[in-house]
């Protein structure tokens, strides 16, 4: 009998067990699976009871638990979010979204509240336990995981709270977003929004850290939270104040605001085939593993992509598919070499896409508070524009490249692919502009958004990186990059990002535990940690000596840095992988 526990069972953790039904299935292996979650198993983050008015950042449609193809029959829970909420008879009613007779159906374009993908994982997860194939035993455990003690005969002890030993054969580590121990007394965390709804005063003024998806929930929770709604206006909203919104300032490090997504846009990951940014090019980046600077060789590449499926979109948008056949055949001949030379052409012709700029935004000056507040609104209205236009967007269309080249991006980021000085700057600097321009709220948001700083609520007056002072008289925001300096008094500061787990300062005795007895460490860069865990390619952590913990794999939020986007959803496209990192993961334990 293989024994395993399973620690913790949100989205990822799904997988994994969703992986070892279909093993246990075919191969007819026995084994009992412990599920240890100290919660709900299933929803993770995305909790119940969470409000009506935050919603998923994807559509509902490219969700799934699910995505394999079944020559027969698939289990009763072979089913993705969309084909669920449609047996079970959700609905839209106004803003709510709730199993009902009436009221409009759910699309698949359509972005749900997260509480109705908590009640997916967790139905997901229900179905799962009972459905389980024989000779697969599913155990939850209602409890927290503290210690793992590697044992002399091989076991491994798990330790819970609840004083409850597990003996096991393999423990699989899908924590998911554990807290910091660090985290500044001064900055309230985004999530739950309720607690600091609820405690902040409509005389307050609230600084949000942070211009990104986060951010997005914040403001929301602020506004709609507090009863406030919006109102048609054309394309365009109204909001309508309840009288109990703070006063909102917004402000972050780059500056710039997030991108939208398209609406009733497809992932069409399976379908595009790149013009530049090719298997072969990307090869010959990995070949000088360690030493790669992202910037000088795939960057271009992914500039040059995007520049290309610019063109082949607009040529087909202008003069329809075999229009646009003929300019990739053309591209083809290209190299990034004499890119720009074979796409000036398409650029006169269709107008100029500049990738480079669209990724990095403008290295713009700004003369006051009121230029850089203008300026982000027309960057926010732009953009809005560009989302509304759906699948006739050039622009959009060409920033789905980032997505279309996540992988590829991957296999030269990942398990030390870059130089030391190259990861750094992809941490700090590449990876939130790649999730800027692909990974934004839908355009609903942007609207609001406009017609909160129409209504005076929302305001974003600092610049870029301005810096937080504090007196007896209480904190204050003050610009950095402003001609005319700016400044403003804030009562609260709202975290508008989210942190990555470490283990160094973690939160959780578990991660606590076994980084202190040097069971996980750091990553390395020599003899430079920089956080996250220390891997091997088949997620097993490596010992503060150096030795493969062969009977403990990692998989999820985790392990980001080491690995790359791993704070995401899965789907049955572009979000494939954390399939097959669990298909891997259980191939191996099952042998």
């Amino acid at each position: 009998m293989n024994e395993v526990a399973l620690v913790g069972a949100g989205a990822w953790g799904l997988c994994v067990l969703e992986r070892l039904a279909d093993a246990v299935r075919t191969e007819r292996c026995p084994t009992r699976v412990h599920v240890v979650e100290v919660g709900t198993a299933g929803p993770g983050v995305y909790a119940l009871d969470e409000p009506e008015y935050l919603l998923l950042n994807t559509p509902c449609g490219q969700l799934s638990l699910y995505p394999w193809d079944d020559e027969g029959a698939s289990p009763r829970y072979g089913v993705g979010l969309y084909e669920w909420t449609k047996q079970v008879g959700y609905r839209w009613n106004g803003d709510s979204c709730r199993v009902s007779r009436s009221g409009r159906e759910v699309t698949p374009h359509d972005y749900l509240p997260r509480r109705v993908l908590g009640a997916y994982l967790q139905w997901f997860f229900e179905t799962l336990v009972e459905d389980a194939p024989w000779p697969l035993e599913i155990v939850p455990h209602r409890a927290l995981a503290v210690d793992i003690v590697s044992q002399p005969d091989g076991l491994e002890h798990v330790y819970l709270n609840t004083g409850e030993v597990l003996a096991v054969n393999h423990v699989i580590l899908t924590t998911g977003h554990t807290g910091n121990l660090d985290h500044p007394e001064h900055l309230v965390r985004p999530y739950p929004v309720t607690p600091y709804v609820d405690a902040i005063p409509s005389t307050a003024s609230v600084g949000i850290v942070g211009m990104g998806l986060v951010a997005t929930d914040a403001i929301t929770a602020l506004t709609l939270g507090n009863g406030g709604s919006f109102v048609p206006r054309g394309d365009r909203l109204r909001y309508r104040a309840s009288g109990r919104e703070p006063r909102i300032y917004v402000f972050s490090r780059s500056g710039f605001p997030y991108c939208a997504k398209a609406v009733e846009a497809l992932d069409e990951t399976d379908d595009y085939a790149s013009v530049i940014c090719t298997e072969e090019a990307v090869a010959a980046i990995r070949a000088d593993a360690g030493r790669v600077d992202l910037r000088t060789t795939m960057l271009p590449l992914i500039f040059a992509e995007m520049q290309a499926r610019y063109y082949l979109h607009s040529a087909a948008l202008a003069a329809g598919p075999d229009a646009a056949k003929e300019v990739r055949a053309r591209l083809e001949q290209s190299s990034i070499n004499d890119f720009e030379s074979v796409v000036a052409p398409y650029a006169a012709r269709y107008g100029s896409f500049d990738a480079s700029r669209n990724f990095f935004a403008p290295e713009d000056s700004f003369v006051s508070a009121t230029d850089y507040q203008d300026r982000v609104y027309a960057m926010v209205e732009t953009d809005l524009d560009e989302a509304l236009k759906g699948p006739a967007s050039a622009v959009k269309a060409a920033s789905e490249v980032l997505r279309f080249q996540r992988d590829a991006m991957r296999t030269v980021i990942e398990f030390g692919g870059l130089s030391l000085e190259s990861y750094l700057d992809f941490q700090s600097n590449i990876r939130s502009k790649v999730s800027r321009l692909v990974a934004g709220p839908p355009a609903i948001r942007s609207q609001q958004l406009l017609a909160l700083m129409d209504a005076g609520v929302v305001k974003a007056p600092f610049g870029p990186a301005p810096r937080l002072t504090t007196s007896h008289s209480g904190r204050t925001v003050r610009s950095r990059e402003l001609d005319t300096p700016f400044s403003a008094p804030v009562d609260v500061l709202v975290q508008g990002y989210l942190e990555d787990p470490t283990l160094h300062r973690s939160s959780s005795p578990l991660l606590t535990n076994l980084y202190q007895q040097g069971r996980l460490q750091q990553f390395k860069y020599g003899d430079t940690p920089v956080g996250s865990v220390a891997l091997t390619r088949d997620f097993h952590p490596i010992d503060r000596d150096g030795r493969v913990q062969q009977h403990l794999s990692l998989l999820g939020a985790l392990t980001e840095g080491v690995r790359y986007f791993t704070h995401y959803l899965p789907s049955p496209k572009s979000r494939l992988r954390v399939f097959l990192d669990a298909q891997r993961c259980v191939e191996e334990l099952l042998g």
